[in-house]
């Protein structure tokens, strides 16, 4: 591995997870008790234990106050550990201790005491494919500028003297004494690290800088690597509050490289630094991938991409990985010399990257109120989304469209089930028009619209009551002002967003439909509802005509692409600024991202007029259905940059396939670099790629243990080919097969 000491190397890559068990994508930490000396804590049972019975203590306590101190006194009692071989420390936990101890303990009580009919109708809508809801405490960012102006106990010192200086009411009290009971806990923590440290021979580098963030803020390129570390595995793998952005790397650790150099530290050691820091987030290797952006411009209109980023990219290159993953900002001024350098990592097979176009999301931020400084600065968070620095938002929900579908087709119910779960409405005999037939589809999803932004307003009250966060607070200097909660209305903005899947799956059917049933009377509406009905079964060959047919979404194709600008604009014009809980003070938005809601929810969508089985994947993001983008992929930019992304508040992502035989040599290069600029010059908003070719898919899914290290890009993530499952397999060998 690339800068790491092959003996490190492999204390680090099991330092998470045992990797001689079977691969398991969602698994979380696995206990390591061979790594962790029993005199350093209480181990991961004796801590679960604990955790109710300290917790009872402190009952008549408020939930800010009683999270800090179940915090608090994980951070006081669970094993750590620096070793020798890495430069980062371990924790030794179970993973997200306080989840079951309270969260879910806390969850239960609100929805089974104050909203029990919300939970019955959550489940339902979740059980049917119809709308997937969660809690989001998922995307996260701290202000990180402020982390490293002033440090942990510069936090906790700016909170105490906001709360010193004021009248408080009790909610508000509670909320800075959450603050002073977690930063104190913080700052215990980082002293049993430093002293560990200090009595571990060969982490001497780390017990130094373990001792100066303890009470400063950082003053080193590693003393910044390591408090992004800590912070992250305390709020992720502790508070239960996931960490969606590493930062704005390039941006704010360029002060700290340059000191570096200039006090004669040598490159080669930065390189080392930042390699075992990413080795922390391979090891660690959550599913979804771990974010951390690059670019941007900088006030002047100059751009933020300097000689870190390059050196970035290099390390991350040659380590061969592909978690972290990185988004990279292009704006106008970003250098043609490092967006070459992406792409041509990515043609090469490191495809953990991810576009996003600067001028498309600050345009969008400023239609929603933040300043030209303020969306200049937004974060990249997650796989596409971006929001303002100081921001919470929300997605608590992913909402499928082809439901609304199949009410049209079947009065009202739904087609897989039977069940009533729309409005009712007529026959499929009595529609006299494909105009009839549409306004009733759209009657269907405002209907949907609303149930779901009244079911997730409902418990959007409760959020920060459920699991409130006091760690992230104190980074939110708005928090501080307004003593309140980041979930709980204190952030800069609290909007929420609804995810909406399978646009392209929709505007094929649409089209299918008008073509077959209403123009060319091909067979009577009943007719095409009885063979949906019956999954094409007797009807293969007209099955295969709809799936042979060209005109469909992805292909710059007028029909099928008017169909989906409408619906993204039907969507956008029903949300309108409608308000989620009073308590957040935020406002509802679109958005095009889903995550893997296409197996999921794919599998309880019954069959589709465009020719899709039931049960079979749905169209991701804002791409074309898999294997039906047959026009290349300048026609897919096209269609997707028709719809006007400065209108959607969270993401509208491009997947794109790329043959290798069409990225080959310079004028390949060239071919990508002109792709991605035509993407973001026409308003587009987040674009990856994926480099492949049929033949080498089929082959690596014979033959996986010659393809080890071959990744796909999935949604907004990577992964190891192998390491998916032969459905999803199937689905890309569809997508490469019809790239010309």
């Amino acid at each position: 591995m690339y800068m790491i000491k092959n003996e490190d190397y492999e204390y680090i890559r099991n330092k998470y997870h045992d990797t001689s068990r079977p691969f398991d994508p969602f698994n979380r930490f696995i206990r390591r008790d061979d790594l962790f000396s029993s005199e350093t804590g209480m181990d991961p049972d004796q801590i679960l234990a604990h955790i109710p019975v300290q917790d009872a203590e402190h009952a008549r306590e408020s939930h800010p106050v009683r999270k800090a101190y179940a915090l608090s006194f994980v951070l006081k009692n669970t094993r750590i550990s620096c070793d020798p071989r890495d430069i980062f420390p371990a924790i030794n936990m179970v993973d997200r201790p306080l989840r079951e101890a309270l969260i879910e303990k806390w969850k239960k009580e609100i929805f089974t005491n104050f909203i029990p009919e919300v939970a019955a109708r959550r489940a339902q809508l979740e059980n049917d494919g119809i709308v997937t809801m969660w809690l989001d405490y998922d995307h996260s960012v701290p202000v990180w500028d402020r982390i490293f102006e002033v440090g942990f106990e510069g936090l906790l010192r700016e909170s105490e003297a906001a709360r010193a200086n004021r009248e408080l009411s009790p909610e508000q009290n509670d909320f800075f004494e959450g603050i002073r009971i977690t930063y104190e806990g913080v700052l215990t923590f980082l002293e049993r690290l430093s002293v560990l440290a200090s009595n571990t021979k060969g982490s001497e580098k780390m017990a130094a800088a373990l001792k100066n963030i303890r009470h400063r803020p950082p003053s080193t390129f590693y003393e910044a690597l390591l408090t992004v570390y800590l912070y992250f595995m305390i709020s992720e793998h502790i508070d239960c509050l996931q960490v969606r952005s590493l930062s704005n790397f390039d941006r704010l650790f360029l002060p700290f490289y340059q000191s570096d150099l200039t006090n004669g530290v040598s490159e080669e050691e930065i390189r080392a630094d930042l390699a075992y820091f990413l080795m922390q987030f391979t090891a660690i290797g959550n599913y979804w991938n771990q974010p951390i952006f690059l670019g941007g411009e900088n006030a002047d209109g100059s751009t933020v991409i300097s000689e870190l980023s390059y050196l970035f990219l290099d390390v991350y290159d040659k380590m061969k990985i592909y978690n972290p993953k990185v988004q990279i900002k292009v704006s106008d001024s970003t250098p043609k010399s490092f967006l070459l350098r992406a792409l041509d990592m990515i043609r090469h097979g490191h495809n953990s990257i991810v576009f996003v176009c600067d001028n498309t999301m600050r345009k969008e931020l400023m239609l929603a109120g933040a300043s030209e400084d303020e969306a200049r600065l937004c974060n990249v968070t997650g796989c596409y989304e971006y929001s303002l620095r100081g921001s919470y938002g929300t997605g608590m929900n992913y909402s499928n469209l082809l439901k609304p579908l199949e009410y049209t087709l079947h009065e009202g119910r739904d087609g897989v089930t039977g069940v009533m779960a729309g409005l009712p409405c007529p026959p499929a005999s009595e529609y006299e028009s494909f105009d009839e037939f549409y306004a009733e589809y759209k009657r269907q999803l405002k209907n949907l619209i609303d149930i779901t932004t009244a079911v997730n307003n409902s418990y959007d009250e409760y959020l920060c009551e459920i699991n409130p966060l006091s760690f992230l607070s104190a980074t939110f200097p708005s928090c501080i002002e307004r003593a309140r909660d980041a979930i709980g209305g204190g952030a800069v903005m609290n909007n929420t967003t609804m995810a909406f899947g399978f646009i392209a799956d929709l505007a094929d059917s649409l089209t299918m439909l008008q073509k077959y049933v209403f123009e060319r009377k091909e067979l009577t509406l009943p007719a095409f509802v009885e063979m949906l009905d019956h999954n094409f079964e007797g009807n293969e060959n007209f099955r295969a005509k709809l799936r042979a047919d060209r005109e469909k979404y992805g292909n710059n194709k007028e029909r099928p692409d008017a169909f989906a600008t409408d619906i993204v604009n039907f969507i956008i014009e029903t949300i309108g600024d409608r308000p989620n809980s009073e308590k957040r003070g935020g406002k509802w938005g679109a958005s095009f991202h889903v995550a893997r809601m296409s197996y999921t929810q794919g599998k309880l969508t019954a069959s589709s007029p465009n020719g899709r089985l039931y049960g079979e994947e749905l169209s991701k993001n804002l791409s074309a259905s898999m294997g039906q983008n047959r026009e290349g992929a300048t026609a897919a930019i096209l269609s997707v940059t028709k719809i006007d992304a400065t209108k959607i508040r969270c993401d509208a992502p491009l997947d794109l396939g790329l043959l290798p035989s069409a990225v080959k040599g310079e004028d390949g290069l060239e071919a990508m670099y002109g792709l991605l600029m035509t993407f973001c010059r026409r308003g587009g908003h987040a674009i990856h790629i994926n480099v492949f070719d049929a033949d080498t898919l089929r082959d690596a899914q014979a033959h996986p243990e010659k393809y080890q290290d071959l990744q796909i890009r999935v949604c907004g993530w990577n992964v190891l080919w192998n390491n998916i499952n032969k459905e999803e397999q199937d689905g890309f060998i569809r997508q490469a097969e019809a790239l010309i």
